[in-house]
């Protein structure tokens, strides 16, 4: 690993939006689940346990998602000068992505651990009952895709605004996979149907519901009278696997073609 590791590193771990975004926010959605959503929950470990799953599952997406704005934002400043290093120096477009990927998936894994053991503080304070995952070595399998899935459409949307010359975008095409989770979100009132399967954000919420509370994923509608129907998590988890190679791929190839844009050309709000 060459310098560039660590500073990329440290840039994301201390970057103001991502400390609020990704952590302060989301765990104030924590606190409302586990205090005010909860008022109807009976103080049974399996009622518990599956609310617990719902709320983890569906946080978890919108905490790492908003790690992916800040990702995407590194990129696209730092365009202009990975051309140059690319191509002046041994560190290659692939040991360069090799290199941005380490930095940003550790920073993902960091969020899904504070995550994970805040989750489970919070609700255990709440409850009195210390609610751990039935499957832990599935959910952290989950974790780890996930984090990869969050790296790749956070590169390729950063790679295809600068490949397309379109940096006055920035500020929206940034916040799609933080938009996307708010519909996977959704998923807990409305029945995707086939849609949980095409939407991988709604994948990475179902597995991780599945994986914490031992329970089949359904397509939606946890919260209504009409449920939607049960998932096919191995369906699920190829869905979501397709999906991370097929963005990994395209980031790769557009790496080697872009030519960087200026930092007074990028507006970002």
């Amino acid at each position: 690993m060459t310098k560039y590791f660590s500073l990329n590193l440290k840039s994301i771990l201390v970057n103001p939006h991502l400390i609020f975004w990704s952590i302060v926010f989301v765990e104030f959605w924590v606190f409302m689940w586990a205090y005010i959503f909860s008022v109807n929950i009976p103080e049974v470990e399996e009622a518990v346990r599956e609310y617990l799953s719902l709320a983890y599952g569906s946080l978890i997406v919108i905490s790492l998602s908003s790690v992916s704005i800040t990702i995407s934002q590194s990129l696209i400043y730092s365009s202009k000068s990975i051309k140059l290093v690319t191509k002046y120096t041994r560190l290659s477009p692939s040991k360069f992505l090799i290199e941005n990927f380490t930095s940003s998936f550790t920073v993902l894994i960091i969020i899904s651990m504070i995550m994970f053991a805040s989750t489970i503080g919070v609700f255990w304070n709440k409850f009195g009952m210390l609610i751990l995952p039935k499957n832990v070595l599935g959910l952290a399998a989950i974790t780890v895709l996930s984090a990869i899935f969050i790296y790749a459409i956070s590169a390729f949307l950063s790679l295809l605004l600068v490949l397309l010359r379109a940096p006055k975008s920035a500020s929206f095409i940034t916040f799609i996979p933080m938009m996307l989770s708010f519909i996977a979100y959704s998923s807990l009132w409305v029945d995707f149907q086939i849609g949980a399967y095409i939407s991988p954000f709604n994948c990475i919420s179902s597995l991780c519901y599945h994986y914490f509370s031992g329970k089949q994923p359904l397509t939606g509608a946890f919260f209504m009278l009409s449920n939607g129907k049960p998932m096919d998590v191995t369906l699920t988890i190829v869905s979501l696997i397709i999906w991370t190679l097929f963005l990994l791929i395209l980031a790769v190839v557009m790496l080697r073609k872009i030519k960087g844009v200026g930092i007074e050309e990028i507006e970002l709000v």
